[in-house]
């Protein structure tokens, strides 16, 4: 079986790559279900696990459509820090 990562090959029943140490296992996106990594569906549910995910389009217009959530949390509860202060003349 060979990692998806480093290309190692590594044996059929290995479960972590003997080179990386990355999982060698593909959960099912559907119902959770651990499998091998050469499986092309889900053994549990059929799911076909080599298809592509759906991209949701992002919106340039909402910015929370494309910021991870914990980034934005950062920007709010600290807005008055990164505004910063303004200067009368």
């Amino acid at each position: 079986m060979k990692c998806p990562q480093c290309q190692f090959e590594n044996p059929d029943d290995a479960k972590f790559c003997n080179e990386c140490g990355n999982k060698l296992e593909l959960v099912c996106p559907e119902c959770g279900k651990v499998n091998q990594l050469a499986s092309k569906f889900c053994s549990e549910c059929g799911y076909e696990l080599r298809k592509p995910k759906e991209v949701t389009p992002i919106d340039y217009d909402k910015p929370q459509s494309y910021t991870p959530k914990f980034l934005a949390d950062k920007i709010l509860t600290s807005r008055n820090a990164i505004e910063g202060e303004r200067k009368l003349e």
